[in-house]
């Protein structure tokens, strides 16, 4: 692996690490986190995007456009739940069980894309099954609000998924690039669509939470999963998924230090199963070749 590509994957990890501590460190409402996040990569990714994929957009089908209003529907209600999950449960317990994702994306998978995996594939996500139980069973014996957070990180995994699989999809026809920033926007539309009816208010907000708005775009969605999606040009979509691992790991040790959330040996050792599981899956679950690559189109 070239040097600046292994940097490359260091560098997203812990972007995506630090954006359960940024949310936790706003008080805005779990939308209007969304919203922004969305809204202000728009803003960055934008012009790129246009200036070198202006015929590519107009090429889009309908077919490609209902790909990406799924897809930006689901990563809509993904950051909305997870970052709602913060209020409720602890750093970790919620960024291990959102990162159980590639389970679900294995069941829809096999019966949406025909992807197929071994017995070490079901052995990995048997484990891993067994690891999101027992945080659970630790949060639930700390409080039914806990718990409530986890159910919420789990919809999380479960909508984070449906947004992986439209993307596998869709990306089969268009760059990182174009997808990104169409699925941001798509995405932010939505957020602001659910706003309206609860009254939720785009501003004011005081300044720290714009600083705050503008860290979650820059940290971990353009330094994060821009990265990620630039890297898959350099190596291949199972070592960028198995980097993806890194992320609770991060969210952990940085909630420990900045806000003394030191986790429970339920949560410790389930956390531990859950990461096993995802990584010996990816690593051995061995899913159809040409089903695989169509995550791997490049700007």
């Amino acid at each position: 692996m070239p040097l600046i590509t292994l940097l490359g994957l260091f560098v997203a990890v812990l972007a995506v690490g630090c954006s359960a501590i940024i949310i936790r460190l706003s008080e805005a409402p779990a939308l209007v986190l969304s919203f922004y996040r969305l809204a202000l990569s728009v803003a960055l990714l934008a012009i790129p995007a246009l200036l070198r994929e202006c015929e590519a957009l107009r090429r889009l089908t309908r077919w490609d456009w209902l790909l990406l209003a799924g897809s930006a529907l689901s990563l809509a209600l993904h950051f909305y739940v997870w970052i709602e999950s913060l209020n409720y449960t602890t750093v970790a317990s919620s960024t291990v069980l959102v990162t159980s994702s590639p389970f679900i994306v294995l069941a829809l998978g096999y019966w949406l894309l025909g992807e197929r995996t071994n017995r070490i594939g079901l052995f990995a996500m048997v484990i891993g099954v067994a690891g999101a139980v027992m945080v659970g069973w630790g949060d639930f014996r700390v409080s039914g609000t806990a718990l409530f957070g986890d159910l919420l990180a789990f919809l999380g995994a479960v909508t984070v998924s449906g947004y992986t699989i439209a993307g596998r999809l869709a990306r089969r026809n268009m760059s990182a690039t174009l997808y990104s920033t169409v699925v941001y926007a798509l995405a932010a539309a939505f957020l602001w669509l659910m706003m309206l009816p609860q009254g939720i208010p785009l501003a004011p907000y005081p300044a720290r939470e714009w600083v705050l708005f503008a860290a979650l775009a820059v940290i971990p969605t353009i330094l994060g999963h821009t990265i990620f999606n630039w890297a898959l040009r350099w190596v291949s979509a199972t070592t960028v998924s198995m980097s993806t691992l890194g992320e609770p790991v991060v969210a952990t040790v940085l909630a420990w230090l900045l806000f003394r959330e030191e986790p429970g040996w339920t949560t410790i050792i389930g956390g531990i199963l859950l990461l096993a599981g995802i990584g010996l899956y990816v690593r051995y679950g061995s899913v159809q070749e040409g089903q695989a690559q169509s995550t791997s189109v490049a700007d």
